[in-house]
């Protein structure tokens, strides 16, 4: 697997980001957990004017993120879920692997459809 890095696409910025304070977050800063669900917030909002459609393969992407990212309004889940969002976003961030593309590319809705993270 090679390391895929784009500093020239504020997409890639999006995910570093988010990864940053995803970080902050599970290291025991609180406050981040707010910050990535607004980054991430800030993301469908985002696609959705790029893309001009919820269905679009990468605003669906967004969605489901921000959907987990919602977690980290309950101190209980919150941990795991990001833990789990450290790691998706660490292999969006620098391999360009999305488990959640993954799975949506299988729902009925998606087949047959142009499968891009971008």
């Amino acid at each position: 697997m090679n390391i895929k890095t784009n500093p020239a696409d504020l997409r890639w910025w999006f995910w570093t980001v988010t990864l940053l304070f995803i970080v902050a977050a599970v290291a025991g800063w609180t406050p981040g957990y707010g910050i990535v669900i607004a980054i991430s917030a800030a993301q469908v909002v985002y696609f959705l004017a790029q893309e001009r459609s919820v269905s679009a393969f990468p605003t669906q992407i967004r969605i489901v993120y921000f959907a987990f990212t919602l977690f980290g309004l309950w101190p209980e889940p919150r941990r795991a879920v990001y833990l789990l969002l450290l790691i998706g976003t660490i292999m969006v961030t620098f391999f360009g692997r999305c488990a959640i593309a993954l799975v949506l590319k299988r729902v009925p809705w998606n087949r047959g459809r142009e499968v891009r993270l971008n």
